[in-house]
């Protein structure tokens, strides 16, 4: 019991935010997690032989979602029709040791990125997902995620570069 709190304290919200991106609403998300949660409860004698746990709780929230869309839409992840302001949330924000100018700017320029940039940017930077287990998750190859996240990190270093006051880099580096 105590391990199934854990892993819902620590996922919930993430999965909440992947969840919301694909459905486009959070109340519907949230319903969707917590059906997950239930299953995976109902479901937890199995689930002590799964290898990858979280990567195991995002496929089966990407499943429920796509199942919760209205029949006449597709049953894939369309990424040009994510919800970007779903996605948009870093997790555990105030627990960085970022000065909240420098992670508005981080955030804003994560904001900026094309839906599927900022998916994989945030399933592999900030979720901790390795490149192959993102390419499984989204249904396409690890050398695109590859590409994508490659594509993600140049427009946010030149974001930051061009929006970040020297004085907060500099107080930044020397925390660092």
């Amino acid at each position: 019991m105590k391990a199934y709190e854990q892993l819902y304290k620590i996922l919930y919200a993430r999965l909440a935010h992947f969840s919301a991106s694909i459905v486009g609403s959070f109340q519907s998300a949230e319903e969707i997690v917590s059906d997950v949660f239930i299953m995976l409860w109902r479901k937890r004698e199995q689930f002590v032989s799964v290898e990858n746990p979280v990567v195991y709780l995002y496929v089966c929230v990407r499943n429920f979602s796509l199942n919760a869309l209205p029949q006449n839409k597709a049953r894939y992840i369309d990424f040009d029709a994510l919800d970007k302001d779903a996605l948009s949330v870093m997790p555990d924000i105030e627990e960085r040791l970022v000065s909240r100018e420098v992670a508005c700017v981080i955030e804003k320029a994560i904001r900026d990125l094309p839906g599927r940039c900022q998916m994989i940017f945030r399933l592999i930077k900030i979720d901790g997902l390795s490149y192959k287990e993102a390419a499984e998750l989204l249904g396409i190859s690890p050398k695109t995620v590859d590409a994508q996240l490659a594509i993600a990190v140049k427009k946010l270093s030149l974001a930051i570069r061009l929006h970040t006051p020297a004085h907060l880099v500099n107080n930044y580096l020397k925390i660092s």
